[in-house]
């Protein structure tokens, strides 16, 4: 999405005798999943709505201003060095209006030093691999199969009610409850040797301390999910008799 831009709008710059630059900060993940079509038409529609006011430079600054476990929060600042662009137009409140139906948040901002500045505010998740679980060495670090099958067993009943929970925890406002079942979970894939699964969710435990935010609950959804696959994985391990998986 990036390259496109830059291609498109450093021609148009030159055609029109201006000066375009784009910087990205070198912290930007290049796997970030998102909604990159709709914010594409945004930095479009405010690019052009900067370069119509006869500025003689331009530029489009990607910034990362936060960063965790869940995924990355970007800045993505138009930049016209005039600062003669109306605060309120119908492009602007069009942009604004788009940006947040995605669930991002524009800025304003203009100055004699620096002219003006849009700031598209936009959160982006961080795809999570799958675990791997090693099973062999599980059983072996708790003795034979025997042992293996107490764990799964505990495992089950300790996550699948957890694991039917969720849909409601997400639904709920406050951080209280989803907190306390992350440590929960965490703490059961930890009995399971899903360390790094496991890190990742008491991670989420404690970036919801700053509060509830779409693309958290997101990549708590995701963990959920993982979360599931483990428990399947190891329900495989098990023999069949004496042993009936919850559903």
């Amino acid at each position: 999405m990036l390259s496109r831009l830059a291609e498109r709008y450093a021609a148009k710059a030159r055609a029109r005798r201006m000066t375009f630059e784009i910087e990205v900060d070198p912290a930007l993940a290049r796997d970030l999943a998102g909604p990159f079509p709709a914010l594409e038409d945004v930095l479009a529609v405010l690019l052009d709505r900067a370069m119509e006011h006869g500025a003689t430079h331009m530029a489009l600054h990607v910034d990362v201003v936060g960063d965790g476990v869940a995924g990355q929060l970007l800045h993505f600042t138009v930049v016209d060095s005039r600062g003669a662009c109306a605060r309120d137009c119908a492009r602007l409140r069009a942009a604004a209006a788009t940006v947040a139906s995605i669930g991002g948040v524009v800025h304003t901002e203009s100055g004699p030093d620096f002219g003006d500045r849009v700031i598209v505010e936009l959160a982006f998740d961080l795809p999570c691999a799958p675990p791997h679980i090693d099973v062999k060495a599980l059983r072996d670090t708790l003795g034979g199969e025997a042992a293996l099958r107490e764990v799964v067993v505990a495992l089950d009943r300790a996550l699948c009610s957890d694991l039917a929970d969720l849909d409601v925890l997400l639904e709920s406002p406050g951080v209280g409850m989803l907190q306390a079942w992350l440590h929960r979970v965490s703490g059961a894939l930890g009995m399971a040797e899903a360390s790094e699964l496991s890190r990742v969710g008491l991670t989420l435990e404690r970036e919801l301390e700053n509060g509830r935010r779409a693309h958290i609950d997101r990549a708590i959804r995701r963990f959920a999910d993982h979360a599931s696959g483990v428990l399947r994985v190891l329900r495989e391990q098990v023999p069949a008799s004496g042993y009936s998986p919850e559903p």
